[in-house]
C-alpha cells in the first residue's frame, strides 16, 4: 500500500523541479489527463516515453509548463500547460512512480503520472 503525500513545489524552483524531472524520468512512460468540469476529464497522452518537462519563464511559452513525450526517432508530442498556478508532486511508489497535479488559472487540472516501462523479456536461445 502506497502513502500518497502531496508536496507543493513554489514557483521560484519550477526551472530547476522540471528540469531535473526530466532528466531523472526521461524515458519512463507517461499518461497525462485534463481534468475540466466544463469539458469532462481527456486522455492526452498515453502510455509514451518522457523525453522532457520544462517550465519557460521567458520567450514565446512564458508562463508555460511543456511535457514533450514520444520514442526516438519519431516527431515529439509537446503537451502544453498554460498559466499554471499550482505544481505538485507525489512519490507514490518511490522508484517506481511519480505523479504530478498541476493546476492552471484556466481552471483545469492536469495528472501527469510517471511510471517505470516494463522491461522486455530476454531473446529465447
Amino acid at each position: 500500500m502506497s502513502t500518497f503525500v502531496a508536496n507543493k513545489i513554489e514557483k521560484d524552483q519550477w526551472v530547476s523541479f522540471f528540469n531535473d524531472l526530466g532528466k531523472q524520468y526521461q524515458g519512463w512512460a507517461v499518461t497525462i489527463e485534463v481534468l475540466n468540469r466544463e469539458f469532462g476529464d481527456q486522455r492526452r497522452v498515453e502510455q509514451l516515453p518522457l523525453q522532457g518537462v520544462s517550465y519557460e519563464p521567458a520567450g514565446s511559452q512564458a508562463g508555460d509548463i511543456l511535457i514533450e513525450t514520444g520514442d526516438a526517432g519519431m516527431p515529439y508530442e509537446t503537451h502544453l500547460i498554460r498559466r499554471p498556478r499550482v505544481v505538485q508532486y507525489a512519490m507514490t511508489q518511490p522508484g517506481a512512480e511519480v505523479d504530478l497535479d498541476i493546476e492552471s488559472e484556466e481552471g483545469y487540472t492536469t495528472l501527469v503520472r510517471i511510471r517505470r516501462r516494463p522491461q522486455l523479456p530476454p531473446p529465447r536461445a
